[in-house]
């Protein structure tokens, strides 16, 4: 039996991306939890850190959920897979992080500021789309740490 194509199981870069900024999308438990990403990122941006803790608790929860989705759907790493740096959960968050802030940067900012961000953007894009693709031909591990 062969495993179902990873991008129907696996959200790409451009839907997650989209799905950072409520866009409309299939019903997707990564896609569902990138979007309350990005909605927290933009909420903690606003509030004193003193008072984040709940936000952060709520964005550790989203990330343990997308990275146990991951642990049941993607196939089972080959024995001399390499693990990844970080959870797929963890990447999303920095991916939701880096998306509130290039899509809402503050008036003022420079250029030069905005275009670095996209850039860092567009870097962690691509490292998701290798990271999951990776994962689904089962050369790639992730980290069973949790948050």
């Amino acid at each position: 039996m062969r495993p179902a194509p990873r991008e129907s199981m696996l959200p790409g870069r451009d839907v997650l991306l989209a799905a950072f900024h409520g866009l409309p999308h299939d019903d997707h438990p990564i896609l569902h939890a990138a979007g309350e990403l990005a909605l927290l990122h933009q909420l903690r941006a606003g509030t004193a850190r003193s008072e984040s803790e709940r936000i952060d608790r709520r964005r550790a929860q989203l990330m343990r959920s997308i990275d146990r989705w991951v642990i049941l759907a993607a196939p089972i790493p080959h024995a001399a897979a390499d693990e990844h740096c970080e959870t797929l959960g963890g990447l999303v968050d920095r991916l939701a992080e880096h998306s509130s802030q290039a899509f809402i940067a503050p008036a003022g900012i420079p250029e030069s500021l905005r275009d670095d961000e996209w850039v860092r953007l567009d870097h962690l894009a691509d490292s998701y789309e290798r990271l999951i693709d990776d994962l689904w031909s089962g050369s790639r591990s992730l980290p069973a740490h949790m948050y």
